[in-house]
């Protein structure tokens, strides 16, 4: 049985988004996996996470082969580091 795939078009700025939020969801249910008591609830984030995580690294290596390493730089610090530049 053939599985039903989508193609989408999206900016650099689109595949940056998406890749930290799947990085964020990744480390949530990694730390739910951790930390849960309830044996059923541990299984199943931690076989989520795994799937979520392959989906992650097989998105990046498309990200990254479309728009460089860069797409992979989830940094909020500002483009210009001292004020007096703006000048």
């Amino acid at each position: 049985m053939n599985t039903p795939t989508m193609t989408v078009t999206l900016t650099e700025a689109d595949s940056r988004f998406i890749l930290e939020a799947l990085q964020d969801m990744y480390a949530r249910w990694m730390e739910i996996n951790r930390t849960s008591t309830d044996e059923d609830e541990q299984a199943e984030y931690g076989m989520d996470a795994v799937v979520l995580n392959m989906t992650r690294e097989a998105f990046e290596h498309c990200a990254v082969d479309a728009f460089g390493e860069g797409v992979k730089n989830f940094s909020r610090e500002p483009i210009v580091s001292d004020q007096n530049d703006l000048r």
